[in-house]
């Protein structure tokens, strides 16, 4: 991989010395947005996660309540039909 210098000698006797000063810093710039945006990416992927650890213990309390309330009504209507069949 050709470093900054080299590749602006390259380009020197094609494009002239200042475009290809603009053109690498233009490069450069952008290399320097991507791992900005990397970090936001980094950060974005952790509070992410942190969220679905919250939802998911949610989903637990929720299913034990529904399984709890399942388990109350059908503990009712056998006690209804047993009280019946007497």
């Amino acid at each position: 991989m050709p470093t900054v210098l080299e590749l602006y000698e390259k380009l020197k006797p094609k494009l002239g010395q200042e475009e290809a000063r603009s053109l690498l810093e233009f490069i450069e710039t952008s290399v320097e947005q991507r791992a900005a945006t990397k970090a936001d990416l980094q950060q974005a992927v952790s509070s992410l996660r942190e969220e679905i650890h919250k939802v998911r213990a949610d989903l637990i309390k929720w299913s034990f309540v529904f399984w709890a309330g399942n388990l109350a009504a059908l503990t009712g209507i056998m006690f209804a039909l047993l009280r019946g069949a007497k």
